[in-house]
């Protein structure tokens, strides 16, 4: 299965080279974690983590090598990296979250980055009725025609979000994004007394 065909997937993009953020990360990243390489799993990367989940992993997209790409996995405290990269290190990123047509909690969001604070962010949810917010100055590439469509949950659909995300700069119908040309990473828990 394509991974943009999943019932749900969520996509976070740093605008720097995987390699240049791990060195960050070294230096500015939470002293509980340390990166270390790992074999790129997809289409197969789980969104729950388990016993034997594979990892998280971050790469560096071969379409688009001066990225960092990341799929956070569900209930998970995956979401420290995108956090640092953006507060901590100022660096400009997006997020985007969507569901599939008829899925019990739809959802579509689209989320930009800059100078280590949300520059943007809009989305479409049901829970438990339909609700639409956007926040923050509309970039250029935004449909806002479509947020005043009467039905709400036409307002942002998946092509929106994976159309803004390619506008963003993260060619992700590209089937090399999904691959790598560079060594990808995890994160794990830094061992008691290392330095």
């Amino acid at each position: 299965m394509d991974v943009l065909d999943r019932p749900y997937f969520g996509l976070q993009l740093i605008a720097e080279p995987i390699e240049a953020l791990v060195r960050k990360f070294q230096v500015q990243g939470p002293a509980t974690v340390q990166p270390a390489i790992t074999p790129l799993l997809f289409p197969s990367q789980p969104y729950r983590p388990g016993p034997d989940s594979d990892p998280m992993v971050l790469w560096s997209p071969t379409c688009a090598p001066h990225l960092t790409a990341f799929m956070p996995r569900i209930e998970s405290g995956d979401y420290f990296v995108l956090s640092y990269a953006c507060q901590t290190m100022s660096l400009g990123a997006m997020a985007v979250r969507s569901t599939c047509d008829g899925a019990e909690w739809p959802l579509n969001e689209f989320i930009a980055y800059a100078e280590g604070k949300r520059q943007r962010i809009v989305r479409t949810m049901k829970d438990p009725r339909w609700d639409f917010w956007a926040d923050g100055a509309a970039l250029s590439f935004e449909d806002v025609a479509k947020y005043e469509e009467r039905l709400i949950r036409k307002r942002l659909a998946r092509q929106d979000v994976i159309t803004y995300a390619e506008s963003w700069g993260a060619p992700i119908r590209d089937a090399a994004f999904w691959t790598t040309a560079v060594n990808a990473y995890t994160f794990v828990q830094r061992a008691a007394g290392d330095e």
